[in-house]
């Protein structure tokens, strides 16, 4: 029976890096490998659990490999899948780079093998992450709150909030801004003029929640999309489609009135 491993590593890109750099070994020496960001709810007999601490060294020897081994493209492609909820991300990423580097020859039109089941589920993750984070780039809605920092909620089904990042550091640079997950009780927080960064379990206060909201902006906001809005062409059915609801309850425009 062939032997397994089950690396237990960080939810983060780092993290499922270094584990993939330490599972490496270990699947050279014929032993079956699988990469998990938090411990299994069920131990499985004949396994090995080891405990892999993040080491931004290991994450970018395995970083600097795939780039300049499987192109730019890959690198993106499996940041995205790392960025999923799926338990099983690790494994998949672990076993799409031994296929783009098997035997030590790289392969960059590898990871294009979807008969492989690794490859084909990492594909999946990579689209649903690729889709939810473009949706939040023109979901999210801010609203002024205390010291004029804005404030922005989100629910995503994904941990998108490192992708967001750049996107809005970019456009909004001078601004104290703050874009939360309720979900996962994560802030993605740019103090103006500085970089932006992820605190982890940092609940926001109730009233921050709420916020306190600067009333005319958002009635203005509110009546433009009135104004703007033909109900002799209104389609609900591509309304649902383009905005589905799960998105609406925090954007300012809808308000309460989730249509």
């Amino acid at each position: 029976m062939e032997e397994k491993s089950i690396l237990i590593c960080s939810d983060s890109l780092e993290g499922i890096f270094t584990g993939v750099y330490d599972g490496w070994t270990l699947g050279n020496q014929g032993r079956q490998v699988e990469i998990c960001v938090e411990p299994p709810a069920q131990s499985q007999l004949f396994a090995q659990y080891q405990t892999v601490e993040t080491d931004e060294e290991k994450a970018g020897k395995v970083t600097r490999t795939i780039c300049r081994s499987l192109g730019r493209q890959t690198y993106e492609q499996i940041c995205y899948a790392a960025h999923s909820v799926e338990e099983d991300k690790g494994t998949c990423i672990y076993y799409a780079l031994r296929e783009g580097l098997a035997g030590g020859k790289a392969d960059p039109d590898a990871l294009q093998n979807l008969k492989n089941p690794y490859i084909l589920r990492l594909a999946g993750m990579r689209l649903a992450v690729w889709h939810e984070m473009h949706r939040f780039l023109g979901f999210v809605r801010f609203r002024e709150i205390k010291d004029k920092i804005l404030l922005s909620v989100i629910s995503p089904d994904n941990p998108v909030l490192p992708l967001l990042g750049p996107h809005f550091a970019d456009r909004l640079p001078g601004e104290n801004w703050i874009i939360y997950d309720e979900k996962r009780q994560d802030a993605l927080v740019h103090p103006a003029g500085k970089p932006w960064h992820i605190r982890r379990q940092a609940p926001l206060e109730e009233r921050w929640m709420k916020g306190e909201l600067v009333e005319e902006y958002a009635s203005l906001w509110k009546e433009f999309c009135q104004s703007v809005s033909v109900s002799e062409r209104e389609n609900p059915r591509a309304q649902r489609q383009n905005l589905p609801h799960k998105y609406r309850k925090h954007m300012t425009e809808f308000g309460e009135n989730h249509y």
